[in-house]
């Protein structure tokens, strides 16, 4: 026996994601539908229950306004992926709002305005202009134009908006072509909506400035190609099959990075749509909310005419997303551009009240990537053998590499990878560096880079992992040394010591244990360590003391193969072993040798106390982080 519910904001994120959980080929209207639409009507779940007859009683709300700051949430899963869609906090709208006046002041005397929006959602973005006017006394949201893509986000933007804004696109119900969830005429990325004659009669007035006021979808479609629904079937998108990316795509050689990636990101089509079809005059500007890599590293406005004027950093946490920095930056249209480093102001939401923090975020523009560090190798011994994503070996995987075994190779970086990084052998899916004898030392201190670990959010997305400064970093002995011990003892650096398929050997060269022989970073390590200039500090010893312990205890441990080199990896994975008790939520694990284990999260907390002290400015310095 249940006792129905009623629907409301604080439940229906959760009934919407079990009934698409339930009922794998559904979409946003068997869920939401109402009977209200001219160009499609439905009756939602939420309005029949019939999958959860008995479990939620019907909702008697005409519209779905009241769901207006969820709308984004409510898409299937798969649907989620392709439309990129993010709601905007009205806290961070209200900032924004202040760029958008600064860009109205910017109007030449005389002329017209419109405030351009292609994606508007339900509206978040415009609802504060409705309460900011411009010097002639006119609200700046009467200046609006605004559409969006998804059926039940233009019923909710049409009734909160379609009597305060100048256009909205398409102007009724009546006009809308509906297919499959989704307005086939408010495509921004289709050729038929760059054409659309109620904005180019706007767009075509020289005395009419446009302002593009946009938080556009920010998705890659790369990653809708790897999707499946419920019932295993692959989900196909047709996102790249739009004008703007078959046009975007014939201009890439333009970018810095002009990789089909650029391409594939919404937020850069828009971007580049923005500059190409919509910006053409001084006293246009663009105000955007987007991840900061679009100028920092692909240069998509430097390629354009845009110059910043102002900006902020937002967390990305409010907009229904993890949290991470997203800009929200004006743009001038200019007859140049100059580009170098930007300073924005940070604001996070507490309490639901806006809060400057008292730092300033330098965003700098990336040259280089850290795979232009990658050279050739060309070995004597060939194998057939990689590792996988754990460092373990696997026969016969495609690789897009050649893969060596010489001695002179003591493992492989793979710097393109968000996962794992460090091995023993090339990843079957992973493009990099050979590790080698000769510059082993250069590679770990990219590797530490990589390891960077943005423990704030507005680090994340706006400090990048560069090869700006090359290896400049070589001539800091103090560095190299901080980045072997930091390597050598990290979790991190996955190489293994194992016996392959053929009864082949490999011995883990990156580690500081020397059961078997020394490994040729303890032999550098020694070095260092004699060295009057770059002789072990307190920290490092105590982190080798530690080291020390951990691999005594280590070899007392029942899995303990004494033929191999043991890194803390291999020890974690593979000695540091655990049974599990309880079930549910009081699961837990008892772990064989807890000593062991306590010890290795005390180097776990140790090593990142180390790199912060002595590591991170360095890679800054470096320009290895920017």
């Amino acid at each position: 026996m249940y006792f129905p519910i009623n629907i409301d904001e604080n439940c229906i994120v959760g009934w919407a994601e079990r009934y698409y959980r339930e009922n794998p080929k559904a979409k946003k209207g068997d869920f939401l539908g109402d009977e209200t639409g001219t160009a499609v009507k439905l009756t939602g779940e939420i309005r029949k229950p019939r999958h959860f007859k008995g479990l939620i009683s019907p909702y008697r709300g005409k519209t779905n306004e009241k769901f207006k700051y969820l709308m984004d949430c409510l898409n299937d899963k798969l649907s989620k992926k392709d439309l990129g869609a993010f709601y905007t906090p009205i806290l961070y709208a209200e900032k924004a709002a202040e760029l958008v006046k600064m860009a109205v002041n910017r109007v030449p005397e005389g002329n017209d305005y419109i405030i351009l929006d292609r994606c508007a959602g339900t509206g978040n973005l415009e609802i504060p202009l409705e309460f900011i006017k411009d010097k002639n006394g006119d609200p700046l949201i009467k200046h609006c134009v605004v559409s969006t893509y998804e059926y039940y986000e233009y019923k909710v933007l049409l009734e909160r908006l379609g009597d305060k804004v100048r256009e909205i696109i398409p102007p009724t119900e009546a006009n809308v072509d509906y297919r499959n969830g989704v307005i086939a005429n408010a495509d921004a990325m289709s050729k038929e909506y760059i054409e659309n004659e109620t904005i180019k009669n706007y767009i075509d007035d020289p005395n009419c400035s446009v302002i593009l006021f946009e938080n556009p979808p920010y998705d890659d479609t790369s990653s809708i190609n790897q999707s499946y629904d419920n019932e295993g079937n692959k989900h196909t998108t047709t996102n790249k099959e739009s004008f703007v990316f078959n046009e975007m795509s014939k201009n890439k050689s333009s970018f810095k990075n002009p990789n089909i990636s650029t391409v594939r990101d919404f937020a850069n089509r828009f971007i580049w749509s923005g500059y190409k079809w919509y910006l053409r005059n001084k006293g246009d500007s663009f105000i955007l909310f987007s991840p900061v890599k679009y100028f920092k590293s692909l240069g998509i406005i430097n390629n354009s005419e845009g110059r910043f004027v102002k900006g902020f950093i937002f967390n990305r946490k409010h907009f229904h997303a993890t949290p991470s920095s997203i800009g929200c930056i004006l743009w001038s249209y200019e007859d140049e551009n100059t580009f170098g480093g930007y300073n924005l102001e940070i604001y996070d939401i507490e309490n639901e009240e806006l809060k400057k923090l008292d730092c300033i975020l330098e965003i700098k523009t990336v040259e280089t990537t850290l795979s232009s560090s990658n050279t050739k190798y060309t070995g004597k011994v060939r194998t057939n053998i990689a590792c996988d994503s754990s460092g373990k070996p696997v026969l016969g995987k495609k690789i897009e590499t050649n893969i060596y075994a010489d001695d002179e190779v003591i493992g492989y970086f793979c710097p393109v990878s968000a996962s794992y990084d460090l091995g023993r052998l090339p990843y079957f899916n992973g493009r990099g560096n050979y590790v080698l004898k000769s510059n082993y030392l250069d590679i770990l201190v990219l590797f530490s880079a990589k390891m960077y670990p943005f423990d704030k959010w507005y680090e994340k997305d706006s400090i990048f992992i560069t090869f700006d400064g090359g290896y400049t970093f070589k001539r800091d002995l103090e560095l190299c040394k901080a980045c072997l011990i930091f390597a050598c003892l990290s979790n991190k650096n996955k190489c293994l010591s194992f016996v392959d398929f053929d009864g082949h050997k490999f011995q883990n060269e990156l580690c500081f244990d020397d059961s078997q022989e020394e490994t040729i970073a303890l032999t550098d390590l020694k070095n260092f360590a004699s060295n009057k200039n770059t002789s072990l500090d307190d920290e490092e010893i105590a982190l080798l003391e530690l080291w020390n312990k951990i691999i005594s205890q280590a070899r007392k441990t029942k899995n303990y193969n004494s033929g191999f080199n043991y890194g803390v990896y291999q020890i974690s994975r593979e000695l540091n072993t655990f049974t599990e008790t309880g079930s549910g939520k009081n699961k837990k694990k008892v772990y064989n040798y807890p000593e062991l284990n306590g010890d290795l999260e005390t180097l776990k907390t140790n090593l990142k106390n180390y790199y912060k002290s002595h590591i991170s400015k360095k890679l800054f310095q470096y320009e290895l982080l920017k």
